[in-house]
């Protein structure tokens, strides 16, 4: 029995559609047809229909892929513009252990979203944010968002797009939590990754997303909660220890210096 190579990138993507529509109708879906038609290897980790935390999918994904392959939890309506994803992918995660194409040099005590460190709605100063991704979105100025220098350094990513190894995530034993649903579990997801040590960044991956972010709903502020007592409990729980030898809300070091090149 000949034994095929598994692919080396597995796209981990929960959706409302059923699988039929992904395929036509959710921006991941087609791109991921032209990636194929392009010659890209890939799988695909989908859950269809879907109402489950996306903690479900993506923690079922860390345990079950094989060690070698890198995994891409990304949102189904992002279309993947870049033909050389693989060759991206595999750059970024030989610099660090988890990548983003957005996200910020800090996250501070409480911090609900990785743009607004002060207050949700105004956005961190500009020398905090990295990255940059296109958007295209109804009654709103389209293109691309430049919100600060890629490859470099970062203490929290946007969830629209994470990747890592899996075997990074499985040595290390960092998964998503399923206390948060659908809000925040990007946060959470990169608190639990720098309390392991791990590098995180942000990368050059062309891609265009089809929505903003929602953080005026009864499910986020709920979701809002349950993160800060995960993070900051109250006098009358035992304080979460901080990692030894760095500042709880400063990035990791990258492991080469080719990663502060803007």
């Amino acid at each position: 029995m000949i034994s095929l190579p598994r692919p080396p990138v597995v796209f981990v993507c929960a959706t409302r559609l059923s699988v039929a529509d992904f395929w036509l109708k959710a921006p991941l879906g087609q791109s991921l047809t032209r990636l194929q038609q392009q010659g890209v290897a890939f799988s695909l980790e989908l859950a269809d229909q879907n109402a489950a935390p996306l903690a479900a999918l993506y923690n079922r994904a860390i345990a079950h892929c094989a060690a070698e392959q890198i995994l891409v939890f990304v949102h189904d309506d992002v279309r993947l513009d870049d033909l050389f994803i693989t060759q991206r992918l595999l750059e970024g995660l030989a610099v660090f252990d988890v990548i983003g194409v957005a996200g910020n040099r800090r996250l501070k005590a409480r911090q609900g979203a990785w743009a607004f460190a002060e207050k949700m709605g105004q956005w961190d100063h500009a020398h905090n944010l990295l990255g940059g991704i296109n958007h295209e979105l109804p009654h709103r100025p389209n293109g691309f968002n430049r919100y600060g220098p890629t490859r470099t350094a970062a203490r929290v990513l946007d969830g629209v797009f994470l990747a890592a190894r899996a075997a990074t995530l499985q040595h290390n034993k960092v998964q998503f939590a399923p206390e948060l649903a659908f809000h925040l579990y990007d946060l959470e997801f990169c608190q639990r990754a720098h309390r392991a040590g791990l590098r995180l960044g942000v990368w050059p991956i062309a891609m265009t997303h089809f929505s903003g972010g929602q953080y005026d709903s009864d499910s986020w502020r709920q979701a809002y909660t349950t993160y800060c007592q995960l993070n900051w409990p109250t006098s009358s729980t035992a304080p979460k220890a901080k990692p030894q030898g760095k500042p709880d809300d400063a990035p990791a070091p990258a492991r080469t210096a080719a990663a502060h090149t803007p």
